[in-house]
């Protein structure tokens, strides 16, 4: 009795189920590997502002008030806009050179420090309650995947915690 012999290769069924899986590995792969992305990116914005805090902290022991790097309002940011997923050189001012502050290499948010003195009001778009003393405030603006949300991360003379305005959303829009 003579077997047919068995042609070598997969049956369409075999391969339907080895696409399926992959297809379900995919799904399941990416999303979770974009936010392993996100939340590597944000962690510069966290290591920058906990820079400025440092160094505002050392300015204000040096000067007797904080530093006012882009004002008492938030209009200077630097740089300019916010560089999305795609990270940009650090345009270094005499104000933050000032400060002290010189973010290693390419950045992905974009910064800006304020400062007031005992009993000037904070801008209302921050936080910071009006402070009796010297006070500042600093942020890291971004849109790390470039769909026009972004989001902030803020610090603050008067508190150790780090506002998140994405907390909701994983820290991220």
């Amino acid at each position: 009795m003579s077997r047919h012999p068995r042609s070598a290769g997969f049956t369409t069924i075999e391969l339907l189920v080895g696409v399926a899986i992959v297809g379900i590995l995919a799904a399941v792969a990416i999303p979770s590997f974009k936010g392993y992305v996100y939340r590597g990116r944000v962690t510069e914005a966290v290591t920058v502002l906990n820079e400025i805090k440092t160094r505002q902290e050392a300015y204000r022991s040096r000067f007797g008030n904080y530093a006012a790097v882009s004002g008492n309002n938030w209009g200077v940011y630097t740089p300019a806009s916010v560089p999305g997923s795609q990270a940009v050189g650090w345009p270094s001012s005499p104000a933050w050179e000032q400060l002290g502050l010189r973010p290693p290499g390419f950045v992905r948010f974009r910064y800006a420090t304020i400062a007031g003195f005992p009993g000037e009001a904070a801008p209302a778009s921050t936080n910071l309650q009006t402070a009796t003393n010297f006070w500042y405030a600093a942020q890291a603006e971004g849109d790390l995947d470039d769909d026009g949300n972004t989001f902030i991360l803020e610090v603050y003379s008067q508190s150790r915690n780090m506002f998140n305005s994405a907390a909701g959303t994983g820290g991220w829009e």
